[in-house]
């Protein structure tokens, strides 16, 4: 959630800017009882953006009093939903801090959360996860592998894992655990990378914390990841756009009366270019921050339409018991334009998660790129990303994916489906091989290509193949 407030008197209000599928919620404990009913109809009443009358809503469970409504943001909260919903904005759980991915039927550490209990047992990205607490993970998806490694806090697990030819066991103890919710790091040439993954309740110091150290470190340009970002506290979005922008406004902001509040920023400018990433999954506070960044010339924004999720809401206390999460305002961005189930539109459209990236570092004057892959994982200039079958290796020969081949080495690829031929094609020359020769591979609908026939198509292109079941592509810049 992004921005929070204390109103007048006991009524405590959170201004909430997020979307819906950000987290999941249990079913209601109970049924509600005749009191909260009738609160709950009574807030509804006053308080939500549709002006609902007491005729329209329903006299039975609040649930379904709020199904009338037809707002899939509008929710009743027991106290033990909304500390989940609470964590979830907030990113915080009870784990040992480690982030999975799944590549060719193993389960590898993709992450290790830093100064987490993986982290200090000595855990460490690429491994490959064999065991929970002795039962065997091979078959189970993720999911299950998450349940079986849950647990109260202050438990101990213990993980076995294959690093290399070497197995090893790690007892390690749960503990209560925020995730990082802005990082950063250079890329090379100047460009910065800061990702940020919520508007949790402290996401504007942190984010200020991560790019003032990226500015003391020289930036010269800047990409900002929000993909996946799917809103939070309004006030967080406005504090960071005022880092951008010296004086205008966050957004336009209608009541259930269509009175307009614009959200007013005061603040600075920044004298670098910057490029926001966004996809399906940024919404909320991320498109209240990425619209008035776009239209103040700030940013472009690089990737996919946007959620489309323009309404804010509320959290108000239910007396008689529990919270309710309501719909009070719709917002435009600076320029008045409509958001909600709209969305924002890119001004540089790229699809794939690392496409995106690789499309935002170059546009960013980024040069030089050096791209790891395997063992549930891309590594771009230090930068990670979850990822599964990009690299083969058979009979002593490394194969990359031709989706990747051509995302390194700058080429366009393309399928001749009248002579079965892979075409990858860059500055005006198209170089060709068939799905039946021998410097390529399909293996589950998914063609590889020899990494020495990349090399010699591409000049620029160079590798490296490592012990440890990874092959680092090296894109030269002219």
């Amino acid at each position: 959630m992004r921005g929070y407030r204390k109103s007048t008197g006991l009524l405590l209000k959170a201004t909430l800017c997020i979307a819906l599928a950000l987290l999941w919620l249990p079913a209601g404990a109970g049924a509600a009882t005749q009191d909260q009913v009738q609160e709950v109809r009574q807030l509804l009443e006053e308080y939500h953006i549709s002006k609902p009358t007491d005729d329209k809503l329903s006299e039975s469970e609040i649930d379904a009093m709020i199904d009338t409504l037809g707002d899939p943001y509008t929710e009743y909260f027991s106290p033990e939903e909304l500390q989940l919903f609470s964590n979830a904005i907030n990113q915080s759980f009870v784990g040992i801090g480690i982030v999975m991915s799944q590549d060719d039927g193993v389960t590898y550490l993709e992450d290790i959360v830093p100064d987490s209990p993986a982290y200090k047992a000595g855990l460490l990205p690429g491994d490959a996860l064999v065991s929970i607490d002795g039962v065997a993970t091979t078959g189970k998806t993720i999911d299950k592998i998450m349940e079986m490694a849950a647990g109260p806090e202050g438990s101990n697990v213990n993980i076995g894992i294959k690093r290399g030819i070497v197995k090893l066991q790690f007892l390690v103890a749960r503990t209560s655990l925020q995730l990082p919710v802005a990082t950063s790091r250079l890329m090379g040439d100047g460009v910065g990378y800061l990702r940020l993954d919520s508007f949790s309740a402290d996401a504007a110091a942190k984010f200020k914390a991560q790019l003032e150290s990226l500015e003391g470190k020289g930036m010269a340009s800047l990409v900002l990841d929000l993909r996946g970002n799917g809103g939070g506290f309004v006030d967080q979005a406005q504090q960071i756009a005022a880092l951008f922008v010296a004086e205008g406004i966050l957004a336009h902001v209608a009541d259930r009366d269509g009175k307009d509040t614009p959200i007013e920023l005061h603040g600075t400018s920044r004298d670098y270019p910057v490029y926001i990433l966004v996809n399906g999954g940024s919404a909320s506070a991320t498109e209240l921050l990425s619209g008035a960044l776009q239209e103040y010339g700030v940013a472009k924004l690089v990737g996919t339409n946007t959620y489309g999720k323009g309404v804010i809401q509320q959290l108000i206390p239910v007396e008689s018991g529990g919270t309710l999460k309501v719909t009070v305002q719709e917002y435009k961005t600076p320029d008045g334009k409509k958001v909600d189930k709209v969305g924002l539109a890119p001004d540089v459209a790229v699809s794939g998660n690392l496409q995106q990236l690789l499309a935002a570092y170059r546009l960013a004057g980024g040069g030089d790129v050096r791209l790891t892959a395997g063992r549930g994982a891309l590594v771009v200039n230090g930068i990670r990303l979850a990822d599964a079958g990009s690299v083969v290796k058979k009979n002593g020969v490394w194969y990359v994916s031709s989706k990747l081949g051509a995302v390194a080495s700058e080429a366009t690829l393309s399928y001749d489906p009248k002579v079965k031929q892979i075409v990858l094609s860059r500055d005006g020359s198209a170089h060709r091989v068939a799905t039946t020769d021998s410097h390529v591979i399909v293996k589950n609908g998914v063609s590889y290509v020899d990494v020495r026939l990349l090399s010699k198509w591409f000049d620029n292109l160079t590798w490296a193949a490592a012990g440890d079941g990874t092959v680092t592509l090296f894109d030269s810049a002219a």
